[in-house]
């Protein structure tokens, strides 16, 4: 193999994983480099690090700064990560041999950074962007996105509603069933076609709209006027539901005058009604029954409970994806809602009673916190802990890594990261991706939007992906305060 762009040499002390690099002419960090191995042949390894070391020192640079000439001796330096090559079974493997110092670096070559990194097209993929400075796509694979649970991070205005909308796109050219809780009512905007760009060209996308392949349902149909009404059957509830629905963590302690409620409820109208439960509270005397006549109350005006609920095949549509539109919710609602979904959603996958499917939860860190206590809490960490024995994927989206439960966030395995810079965040993030480099993690603290760092997915190392434009319009715009 005839390499041709030499970029430098290997120096110092060279190990297995990594080696030291003299550039004689700039690269970028996170660019792919191509060393010429005695035993293997061409290898694939990726800039990690990268300085530019002088000689000039503070006596020096006084005097430059006071317009007397000076020789500055200097050097582009920089650190290497060994990705790898391919054997003769096709398996990436590392050297088992260090580099010899001295040893040509070449600038790596397209045909083997997709030979090496496994970028080819593969039926059941979805495209979320290029490898970035080159023009090869990233694809992540479907199967394993449902299987094994995704994570995008990003911080406050990173991108992550947009690359959510990217992914969504492509679950729907494949016929994925979601089920998306949205709580800032972003994702409407997948119905529309975005208008076209020259960015599209570039990436290969056409404009698209999945209007008729979105359903939308909102507690408050009042604010979200294109969702439907989204309620829940009082009839279908068990006791051990309804408290939970009712916001009740000390579920034993109310067990017993609940089930009273209940029976007494049933025995004089079968068809009751929450507020039927409430006037019996409001008869009943005890220190737990002033709690549930308290959390009785405020479901009655909540007005999610009704004699006859949103009914499950309304919610889940094989192929398509449903809203829940949460906009305008009171947060506490927002718990009971999510809560009682992913309940309905796990039961009834684990029965088979509904088609495999991807839960996307956006703004998780409020509905499974680190810290705290939340209603949704409990079947989240479940789902991410069992869902994918039972075909139910899950994806949630925050911007703020540290606060959503570490539990939670480690059963991620493809993680969607654009940029973060907040240390706390940035030490999750660190600590819950393997083989994530101390380069990479500084990486993340100044991509570019649109620059997102991809691991998993169907790939054995991170993939830094210029993420492609939107075929639907993009509705997580920040609202313009002055105008221009």
């Amino acid at each position: 193999m005839t390499l041709v762009e030499e970029v430098g040499r290997i120096y110092g002390d060279v190990g297995l994983g990594l080696f030291h690099v003299l550039l004689a002419q700039p690269i970028e960090r996170g660019d792919y480099l191509t060393i010429l191995d005695e035993s293997h042949g061409p290898v694939l390894c990726q800039l990690d690090d990268l300085k530019r070391k002088s000689d000039l020192d503070i006596d020096g640079a006084d005097q430059l700064g006071h317009g007397t000439a000076t020789s500055i001796h200097e050097a582009l330096l920089g650190v290497a990560r060994i990705v790898g090559y391919r054997d003769g079974q096709g398996l990436v493997k590392l050297p088992t041999v260090p580099f010899r110092p001295g040893a040509q670096v070449f600038r790596s070559e397209e045909p083997l950074i997709a030979d090496v990194l496994g970028l080819k097209h593969r039926a059941g993929s979805a495209y979320v962007g290029l490898l970035r400075n080159h023009d090869l796509k990233i694809e992540l694979d479907i199967n394993q996105l449902v299987q094994r649970h995704v994570s995008v991070l990003a911080k406050t205005g990173g991108g992550k509603s947009y690359l959510l909308g990217v992914l969504i796109e492509e679950l729907l050219r494949h016929k994925v069933t979601c089920v998306i809780i949205d709580p800032h009512g972003e994702y409407g905007s997948l119905r529309f076609a975005a208008e076209k760009n020259p960015a599209m060209a570039k990436f290969g996308v056409e404009s698209q709209g999945f209007g008729g392949r979105l359903h939308e349902f909102s507690p408050d149909v009042s604010l979200n006027k294109n969702a439907q009404p989204l309620t829940f059957s009082l009839r279908h509830l068990d006791t051990r539901d309804l408290l939970i629905f009712m916001g009740l963590t000390n579920i034993k302690s109310f067990l017993a005058p609940m089930k009273g409620l209940l029976e007494s409820a049933a025995a004089t109208n079968a068809d009751f009604t929450i507020q039927d439960l409430v006037r019996l509270a409001q008869r009943a005397e005890g220190p737990a029954m002033e709690t549930l006549l308290e959390r009785l109350e405020y479901v009655e005006q909540t007005k999610l409970l009704a004699p006859q609920g949103t009914k499950l095949d309304e919610i889940v549509h094989k192929g398509d994806a449903t809203l829940i539109n949460l906009r305008g919710v009171a947060p506490d609602v927002q718990e009971i809602v999510v809560a009682r979904i992913a309940n309905t959603l796990f039961d009834n996958r684990k029965k088979e009673k509904i088609p495999p499917l991807f839960l996307v939860i956006e703004e998780a860190h409020n509905y499974c916190p680190q810290q705290g206590i939340a209603g949704s809490s409990r079947i989240l960490k479940n789902i991410a802990s069992e869902g994918r024995k039972f075909g139910l994927g899950l994806c949630v989206v925050t911007q703020r890594a540290a606060r959503i439960d570490k539990s939670v966030l480690s059963q991620c395995t493809t993680q969607l990261i654009l940029q973060v810079t907040n240390p706390l965040d940035l030490k999750a993030i660190a600590q819950s991706i393997e083989g994530l480099t101390a380069g990479m993690t500084d990486m993340i603290q100044s991509l570019p939007v649109g620059v997102a760092l991809i691991t998993g997915g169907g790939y054995h190392t991170p993939l830094f992906c210029e993420v492609r434009p939107r075929a639907t319009r993009h509705g997580g715009e920040s609202v313009r305060i002055v105008e221009n």
